[in-house]
């Protein structure tokens, strides 16, 4: 009777196990199954914005290229930095040019959401200093206030474990509490997703999930709004110590951004460590996997800097844990031919054991090469960060240093225009008409500001190019290489060739900044590709000078 009740309980037991586990695996069913089809939905992705762009391409009205330039801002923001910050640097330039005061306050607007995620916290403070928000609409003046709260989110993310993460949610709760104060439309889902956040901070965790979820209805899976509230939903479960709707809101955020084929995403990479610390190191390596690849896409420090913190840990177990398979297989191995010893004969069993064990040692060296690459596409990726950022200071610097030049170049033809005028005006009051006519007949003015202007332009393009002349001489024939004269920086050809090493390629536009004729810089421009080593790519030689 006992050893009946033993072989009951164990078999409950076994089935309990099995039905945990198919329960497991049915929560994330869904999940594997779109990280399996995600190379289609890239695809799919990619088409849509092919044939935006060919839209783009046809438009010619500034505001049908505006309208095409944001919606082309929207599908990148979440999908890729560089596209996105590039379009809406168009978006702007077209509302400016447009002198639209309300496209170019939503073009901030993006500009600083953008330059947050990358966080760029500066200029993305800097850029909505210059919204008056006076002459807001009431949908921008909630935007706004929400891109603040945004800025302060990615801030805190960017500086967590420090006094200035503190900090920064010290700030974005006094501001959520001050959105609130104000009031907002009940329709607009960026004042209720930070009323509901309010809530939260006030220690009212249910009513803000209540609120979330009739939000989230108004969405379906795939949409960037569905994702950040089902993420937003996951940590107010976590707050409350209901992990298991954590996990269920952290998975159905996880589900849209790969459906919505969305980069910029938290998701997938906290489930990755939660299932690390529950055990389930092969579904995390996976999903880690994927997280690390969209973070690179994606292209901007944080996400990157986030996915390095857990990366090690989980590589480090997931090995560890191979090693172990290895062992217990070896062990299974060392079973299986004793017994194989008993039944067979020992020549043929240890042949066996052989082949089996150099079979196992080559997928160990196999899994080992992938452990390798993975490691030094990490090691890759962190000197890409490092690269990126020297280059973000250096472009600073040389901003800083031409706004300068340009500035004090202006301001000394203003001052040689106002020279000029007062010596007219006195030759005019002295009633010197003769004296008066020659001046105006005189070239000389025009030509020293156009000297001026040439000593500045090659004092400037020289201080970033400073080997131009010689890169260019490596590209001419021996007998046809440019000599630049004592006591100049650049000769007429070596200009037209500088213009368009910074890509000024029409010859009008060439001519007119040189004070040439056309027909003078079209001879120019065939003599210097006469004298090329490769005349066919001569000028694509050119612009790849120092790149």
């Amino acid at each position: 009777m006992s050893m009946r009740r033993l072989i009951v309980i164990a078999l409950m037991l076994a089935v309990a196990t099995a039905v945990v586990a198919r329960t497991g695996d049915d929560a994330f069913r869904r999940l594997d199954s779109l990280i399996a089809v995600q190379p289609r939905i890239v695809a799919d992705k990619e088409s849509k914005l092919a044939h935006m762009k060919s839209d783009l391409a046809r438009e010619t009205t500034p505001l049908g290229r505006f309208e095409l330039v944001r919606r082309l801002y929207e599908e990148y923001a979440a999908y890729q930095y560089d596209s996105a910050y590039a379009y809406v640097s168009e978006s702007l330039r077209l509302a400016q040019f447009m002198g639209d005061a309300a496209k170019l306050n939503d073009s901030r607007l993006d500009l600083a959401h953008i330059l947050s995620t990358a966080c760029l916290m500066d200029q993305a403070r800097q850029t909505l200093a210059q919204i008056d928000t006076t002459q807001l609409t009431p949908d921008q003046f909630i935007r706004y206030y929400r891109t603040r709260t945004d800025l302060l989110i990615y801030q805190a993310e960017y500086m967590q474990g420090t006094r200035y993460a503190e900090e920064a949610v010290r700030q974005l709760i006094a501001l959520r509490q001050r959105v609130t104060a104000l009031g907002g439309p009940q329709d607009d889902v960026n004042y209720l997703i930070t009323r509901a956040e309010s809530l939260a901070d006030s220690g009212n965790q249910q009513q803000a999930i209540d609120l979330l979820a009739s939000l989230l209805a108004c969405y379906r899976s795939g949409d960037r709004m569905f994702s950040i509230i089902a993420s937003t939903m996951s940590f107010h479960y976590f707050q409350m110590g209901d992990r298991d709707k954590q996990m269920q809101y952290l998975i159905k955020s996880a589900e849209s951004d790969l459906e919505g084929c969305i980069r910029e995403n938290t998701s997938l990479r906290t489930i990755a460590d939660r299932l690390f610390d529950e055990g389930d190191i092969d579904r995390a390596y996976r999903y880690m996997r994927v997280a690390v690849d969209d973070a690179n896409f994606y292209g901007t420090r944080l996400r990157n800097i986030q996915a390095s913190g857990i990366v090690p840990k989980i590589l480090s177990a997931y090995q560890t844990k191979q090693e172990q398979g290895h062992r217990k297989m070896m062990w299974l191995l060392g079973v299986i031919s004793f017994i194989a010893l008993l039944l067979v004969v020992g020549v043929i069993a240890i042949y066996q054991l052989l082949k089996r064990y150099r079979r196992l040692n080559e997928q160990k060296k196999a899994i080992n090469e992938q452990l390798r690459q993975v490691n030094a596409q990490l090691g890759d990726t962190v000197g890409q960060l490092h690269e990126s950022n020297a280059l973000l200071q250096e472009r600073e610097r040389l901003k800083e240093e031409y706004i300068a030049r340009f500035l004090a170049l202006s301001s000394r033809f203003i001052d040689r225009g106002e020279e000029q005028r007062k010596v007219l005006y006195r030759l005019y009051r002295d009633r010197k008409t003769e004296e008066l006519a020659r001046q105006l007949k005189s070239a000389s003015f025009g030509n020293e500001n156009a000297q001026l202007f040439y000593e500045n332009f090659d004092n400037a393009f020289l201080n970033i190019f400073p080997n131009f002349v010689d890169e260019v001489n490596k590209l001419l024939h021996e007998g046809g290489k440019i000599e630049v004269k004592q006591g100049k920086r650049l000769t007429t050809e070596s200009r037209v060739l500088a213009l368009i090493r910074i890509g000024i390629t029409d010859n009008q536009n060439i001519a007119n900044i040189l004070r040439a004729s056309l027909t003078t810089i079209y001879t120019y421009r065939s003599k210097l590709k006469a004298r090329a080593l490769s005349k066919d790519d001569f000028e694509a030689q050119v612009k790849a000078i120092d790149r």
